[in-house]
């Protein structure tokens, strides 16, 4: 005091300002979990197109290879050879594609890092109609006592499937690292990933051996899978050479993808290409149990 005059207290704002309400802290962790919850997907999103692109890339890789295989051989990869020693040992596309491209490096799908390059491999061949060295003497076969081996040509290599993303004879049980001699469960992704069935098999495949068994299809009885691991498509390349991704629903309409006529005559016996693939008139072997995978 000092005259009688009082002096005020002179109240100032922190220089801190003023504090957020609980409210107002609860409004910014929701709208910063919302924007979360946006970003995520899309993120995720993302890195799977990337790995799909990068997956197509490598699959134009293995057209590099096959391409050299065709200029040196004249014909067409053969899916395997059995070398007739006692192990039963077997080269198969694979080991001849390492050959030319200096290397496994490009033959695994970035999807799938944990799978190896084997007969459970995430690409497969398309066998049947490209180059399969199975013993086949049926009395229409044209490539007795092969399946299919040697092809030279296709009629329509740009719109023939030669390899792709493949979950192999199963898609109900998760893939585990094969064993000396593979995981051989028809149920587990990836078992004999390494080929590819069509949507029809030939006609003659019925009566196709490997070794002295039946296998009709991919692993006995039991058809292998493209992939749908690249949102819901599978990484794709032609005959001629090119890359794209396909859906399976697409190829496994009918055989216009697989038999290299780019056309499916097979069930129309007054086709004039009917002679070129007549085959089986159903998707699947009803004996095996084995669902359609893509209905």
């Amino acid at each position: 005091m000092d005259g009688g005059t009082e002096q005020r207290a002179e109240v100032t704002p922190s220089r801190f300002g003023r504090a957020f309400t609980l409210v107002e802290l609860l409004v910014v962790v929701a709208v910063i979990g919302l924007l979360i919850s946006i970003l995520l997907p899309s993120m995720s999103r993302a890195r799977k197109q990337a790995m799909a692109t990068v997956c197509v890339a490598r699959c134009r890789e293995l057209a590099v290879g096959m391409n050299m295989y065709l200029n040196r051989y004249d014909t067409y990869p053969v899916h395997q050879w059995r070398l007739g020693d006692p192990d039963d040992t077997r080269v198969r596309w694979f080991t001849a594609m390492a050959d030319l491209l200096d290397g496994y490096a490009v033959q695994a799908c970035p999807a799938t890092p944990r799978w190896d390059v084997g007969r459970n491999n995430s690409y497969g061949y398309n066998y049947k109609y490209l180059g399969s060295a199975r013993t086949n003497e049926h009395p229409d076969n044209p490539k007795s006592p092969y399946e299919r081996y040697p092809v030279k040509s296709v009629r329509a290599p740009g719109l023939t499937i030669a390899f792709a993303d493949c979950d192999g004879t199963g898609w109900t049980m998760s893939y585990q690292p094969p064993k000396p001699i593979g995981d051989q469960d028809p149920r587990r992704l990836g078992n004999h990933g390494y080929t590819l069935d069509p949507t029809y098999i030939p006609v003659i495949s019925e009566q196709t051996l490997s070794g002295d068994k039946l296998e009709p299809y991919a692993w006995k009885n039991w058809r292998s899978y493209l992939s749908d691991r690249h949102l819901g498509k599978s990484s794709a390349i032609f005959a001629d050479g090119h890359g794209e991704h396909i859906g399976p629903r697409q190829a496994y309409r009918d055989n216009r993808m697989w038999n290299g006529l780019g056309l499916d005559p097979g069930l129309d016996e007054s086709h004039p290409f009917h002679h070129r693939d007549p085959h089986v008139d159903y998707k699947h072997d009803p004996t095996t149990g084995q669902e359609w995978r893509y209905p």
